[in-house]
């Protein structure tokens, strides 16, 4: 098993601060939910270096850092309910 999928384990199974942060800055997305909710984390065709899309809504960040303090998510920060969230996938 190589590195990369250590940390995309390591991510599934403790939701770690920097695992996420590793996994989006090499072009990894995210579909997750929390709370009946679907989101999904692209660095694709976004506005700024990476986005969260809940349905047609994007919230565009010019880092990953920012993402993580300042996306609503559930009506809350995402760093804040980064442990509740369910991974759907990881592309």
């Amino acid at each position: 098993m190589c590195v990369h999928d250590l940390i995309v384990e390591e991510f599934e199974h403790t939701k770690s601060l920097s695992a996420l942060v590793y996994l989006i800055e090499r072009g990894r997305e995210l579909e997750f939910s929390i709370h009946g909710k679907g989101y999904f984390i692209s660095r694709s065709k976004s506005q700024k270096y990476v986005s969260l899309w809940d349905n047609q809504s994007e919230q565009s960040f010019n880092t990953v850092e920012e993402l993580i303090e300042s996306a609503i998510v559930a009506d809350s920060i995402l760093l804040s309910v980064l442990s509740e969230i369910k991974i759907e996938t990881i592309f």
